[in-house]
């Protein structure tokens, strides 16, 4: 099973395979099941053309109360990650001791009905290309991919990640220096007690594993909870990390923004995120929702901005984009046996 990807004055792209993933190691996954990129092909220095299976099904990435049903925001979020860190691992040859986090990352979806799945698993086209960001000594630094994503030849969304890299040696030393103590890790805390979760309907899901926040407050025109992800969520947490990681935080600000009052069918259709600091595993970690002024809860467009803080300074920040349901989506059709 291949297709193609064509360029406006160029020659046919290469074949993109969907047989089966690539090594999950390029991906930084633990586990085969959470690997999504099935194919890389290198195409210039710095670009690639990437291939990625779209689950019907996911514990987490489905796991949705809106209708119609279209692949998640997330999902080509970490498609798109995926595609560059294996890129940066083959191309610009980063080795695979490195840790990757990241710093920031948008992504913006123009049309969310080429987002409706077919009755079989969808083929993503990736187009994007990773630049590796040097300190003036000419040590790296980090990386930073654009990619355009693709179904059935239809742009699906746009990307952009970056994220700073620190040799896996020098990690664990960077951490305790920020610190001043050794961080705990998540399989550390398997068993922490968390406060009660907020209503897994009221903020869009069906599966109370997948909730990240506590009970929201509401003041005024905010509204705010503590982040408070399940570690046992292997979704969420496909192997151990001393920190929250960027996943979970875009999470917990879609979810806050539906406890602000965006309806829970509503689509992101557009997210910029910012992450200054670690956040932390062992201190509490609060996000507050305010929707942008003239934003409706129950019309057009809504946007929300959602902000973290932990002891005393801001952990980074999220804005949001809405659009209302659709009616009458289209569906994309997967490819002839």
């Amino acid at each position: 099973m291949t297709t193609s990807i064509e360029k406006t004055g160029a020659e046919p792209a290469p074949a993109l395979t969907f047989a089966r993933t690539i090594d999950r190691t390029l991906v930084h996954r633990a586990a085969v099941s959470e690997v999504l990129v099935t194919d890389l092909v290198q195409t210039g220095p710095e670009d690639f053309l990437a291939g990625a299976q779209l689950p019907i099904g996911h514990a987490y990435f489905s796991d949705h109360v809106r209708t119609p049903v279209t692949y998640d925001f997330l999902l080509l979020l970490e498609a798109a990650r995926q595609a560059g860190v294996a890129a940066s691992h083959r191309q610009l040859g980063i080795s695979r001791h490195t840790t990757f986090l990241v710093n920031s990352w948008s992504i913006r979806i123009g049309d969310p009905r080429v987002l409706t799945p077919g009755d079989r698993p969808g083929e993503l086209e990736l187009a994007g290309a990773v630049t590796p960001v040097t300190a003036r000594n000419g040590r790296l630094r980090g990386v930073s991919s654009s990619v355009v994503l693709s179904i059935a030849g239809r742009e699906a969304a746009r990307t952009r990640i970056d994220v700073g890299t620190a040799k896996s040696a020098d990690y664990g030393k960077l951490r305790y220096l920020q610190r001043r103590s050794t961080p705990p890790l998540t399989t550390d805390l398997l068993d922490a007690l968390r406060s009660r979760p907020a209503d897994a309907a009221d903020v869009g899901r069906h599966n109370l594993a997948n909730v990240v926040l506590g009970e929201p407050i509401h003041l005024g025109d905010t509204v705010s909870a503590q982040v408070e992800p399940l570690f046992e969520n292997k979704s969420l947490f496909d192997h151990t990390y001393d920190h929250i990681p960027a996943m979970v935080l875009t999470e917990a600000a879609r979810q806050l923004a539906h406890l602000a009052g965006v309806p829970t069918d509503a689509t992101v259709t557009g997210c910029t995120a910012d992450f200054t600091r670690f956040a932390e595993l062992d201190s509490p970690l609060v996000a507050t929702a305010r929707l942008a002024p003239g934003g409706s809860a129950a019309g057009g467009r809504t946007a929300c901005a959602v902000v973290f803080e932990q002891d005393g300074a801001e952990a980074g920040r999220v804005v949001l984009d809405f659009t209302p349901a659709h009616s009458g989506a289209r569906t994309a059709k997967g490819p002839a046996s």
